[in-house]
């Protein structure tokens, strides 16, 4: 007798206790403490919900145990955190530094090169990728001025003799393609990093007409793209770099502004 009326104690007890874990409670706040009335209370990997109350609390029964919650309110950030007894789950505003994107979207954007300082002869084109924490884009830049043929010559290496041909006129062209990988850093700054090839050609005038190739200052080769890039709600803002590996390391300055949809 005694040992059913144990076993009817144990079974009891742990009726009780599974019964217990499967029940949620807790209060729903602001980062200052005030509650958050009609937050959705969502146990992870489940379909059970509840509202807070009034005064933030809530009280949410699942069919299994739940080890976690998410609370979702409008204009705070969703937020994950581990079941325990009568917990409190504070909610952060949202705001640009913490939003993070909800699905990848597609970017498109103008892009600007400048293959020597200032903006004379700078090369323009466009960039085409899909983000979100990860993603991928192409890029391209073109200068127009590369459209005109350049009759390129040998000149003699003498620095002197190349200031006497010369009559100050150039001629200058830059172009670059590349593709690579993006990722979010933390929101809103994504880094990009890509390879592709990079040509520049500068020439200068002689006296007789033709253009001679200055070769101190043109190159092609494998180059590198890198950069960050800001996501601004629909609007993406990029800085980086166009390193071409060849006959050293030449740097060429890229900035772009795109969208995102």
């Amino acid at each position: 007798m005694k040992k059913s009326a144990i076993v009817i104690c144990l079974l009891w007890a742990g009726a009780c206790f599974a019964q217990a874990q499967n029940v949620v409670s807790g209060t729903v706040t602001d980062r200052q403490g005030n509650p958050v009335p009609g937050a959705k209370v969502v146990i992870a990997g489940g379909t059970e919900s509840v509202i807070t109350e009034l005064d933030g609390t809530f009280r949410l029964e699942s069919q299994d145990p739940a080890k976690k919650v998410q609370v979702f309110y409008s204009g705070m950030q969703p937020k994950k955190q581990t079941v325990k007894p009568d917990m409190v789950i504070r909610l952060s505003r949202t705001n640009l530094w913490n939003r993070k994107p909800d699905k990848a979207g597609w970017l498109v954007g103008v892009q600007a090169a400048f293959p020597e300082p200032g903006v004379s002869n700078s090369s323009f084109g466009l960039m085409l990728g899909r983000v979100k924490n990860f993603g991928w884009y192409v890029k391209g830049v073109y200068s127009p001025a590369a459209s005109t043929d350049i009759d390129y010559v040998a000149y003699p290496d003498d620095s002197d003799l190349i200031s006497y041909w010369t009559t100050g006129q150039d001629k200058r062209s830059f172009y670059s393609v590349s593709a690579g990988l993006a990722a979010r850093l933390h929101c809103p700054v994504h880094l990009y990093l890509g390879a592709g090839y990079a040509d520049r050609k500068v020439a200068w005038q002689l006296a007789d007409g033709t253009y001679a190739r200055n070769t101190d200052y043109s190159y092609s080769g494998v180059a590198l793209d890198y950069g960050l890039m800001l996501r601004l709600g629909k609007f993406t803002v990029n800085g980086g770099t166009i390193m071409c590996i060849a006959d050293g390391f030449n740097f060429v300055g890229n900035v772009g502004v795109g969208v995102c949809f």
